[in-house]
Parts: structure tokens; C-alpha cells; sequence
């Protein structure tokens, strides 16, 4: 099922634009754009976080 995900940091801060597929879809997005910045993303869906993609 798809939803709309968003993406924050450890300060609870948006950092990449939303993202509308399944979460499979969103945690792998996430994956390659921490790596790019270095940084871990929270992944977010509603008022959730639903994982995390680590550095």
C-alpha cells in the first residue's frame, strides 16, 4: 500500500522532500540519500516513525 512518508534528522528537522510509494520503497530512498549526506534519516509516516536508515 502506498503512503506518504517524510524525513527528518536527529533534531527532528525536514531534510529530504516527501515521498509518496510502499514503506520498502521509502527506507531504501532514505538508505542511499544518508549515505549521500552522511547523515541518519528518521523515517516517518503520519505521526510514526516507522524506521530509521543509519550511516
Amino acid at each position: 500500500m502506498k503512503n506518504r512518508y517524510w524525513f527528518t534528522n536527529e533534531d527532528g528537522e525536514n531534510i529530504l522532500n516527501d515521498f509518496c510509494g510502499t514503506e520498502k520503497e521509502a527506507v531504501k530512498y532514505a538508505e542511499e540519500q544518508a549515505s549521500a549526506l552522511e547523515q541518519s534519516i528518521y523515517i516517518n509516516c503520519g505521526e510514526d516513525i516507522v524506521d530509521v536508515a543509519y550511516v
